[in-house]
């Protein structure tokens, strides 16, 4: 007989909220020895009470709400600012570079500025994947890993192989958070050890986001802004400005 009755799981199922990042639901009933029907009702019912946040196939901890939306969502959030910023951070690229493309939002709009440039992408963004697969000038290649379905990318370790053996000229990574004194962050772990890779695979690291991302932080460190060489932005203090060019960092303000 099994040691869990229906209270005593969904108490465990919370508690492995609190070292893990997000759970799974085939992965939960394989460790519970229960069918997926039962922990959808468990999840369903913990995010009733706004223990957790329901995802795709799974679950985040509660505090995520934010960071657990939807890829179709965010892309379509502040569109025309993640436009601009797109078209600032294309014209870096030149015929000849070997490009690292992140995942998120901005990074899938980025992809489209691209076209008709003689390049070499690397990338585990499937919108990026998708928009460049048609486009004869530019060769793809494809950074494997664990799909992770919110922001539509593979992650993890899968990525080192590749990654460790490439030398890109310039990586464009987009961010869930950002903070002039703590640096770059993100919700997750493995989505952290390909954006690492990706930044010691490269030449130059340019960071794009808008200013929705700022003065917060996420659950793990990412980068500090001296391993950051450009930053494309909508909006920023003055202050703020002066701090990250004193660390080295070139601000780029399209819309100013």
């Amino acid at each position: 007989m099994s040691k869990w009755n229906t209270f005593t799981r969904r108490q465990e199922i919370l508690s492995m909220l609190k070292t893990e990042n997000s759970l799974s639901v085939a992965a939960l009933s394989a460790f519970f020895d229960v069918s997926e029907v039962t922990i959808r009702s468990d999840l369903q019912v913990l995010a009733q009470l706004g223990k957790l946040i329901r995802t795709h196939g799974g679950a985040v901890p509660a505090e995520y709400a934010e960071t657990a939306r939807d890829f179709t969502q965010t892309i379509k959030e502040n569109s025309e600012v993640k436009t601009d910023l797109a078209r600032q951070a294309a014209a870096m690229v030149k015929d000849g570079d070997t490009v690292i493309i992140d995942s998120g939002s901005t990074m899938a709009i980025l992809a489209r500025m691209l076209h008709g440039k003689n390049i070499t992408v690397l990338t585990n963004s499937l919108p990026v994947m998708q928009e460049l697969s048609r486009d004869e000038g530019i060769e793809l290649l494809i950074i494997g890993g664990s799909f992770r379905r919110s922001v539509q990318a593979s992650v993890g370790e899968f990525s080192a192989e590749v990654l460790r053996s490439i030398n890109a000229d310039i990586l464009f990574m987009g961010c869930t958070s950002f903070d002039v004194q703590k640096g770059i962050t993100c919700p997750n772990l493995n989505e952290r050890i390909t954006k690492r890779l990706m930044i010691d695979a490269s030449c130059t690291v340019c960071v794009v986001a808008d200013h929705t991302k700022s003065n917060s932080t996420s659950l793990i460190n990412v980068a500090q802004w001296n391993e950051i060489d450009c930053f494309v932005t909508d909006c920023i203090n003055d202050e703020d400005n002066a701090l990250l060019q004193s660390k080295g960092v070139k601000v780029l303000l399209p819309l100013c």
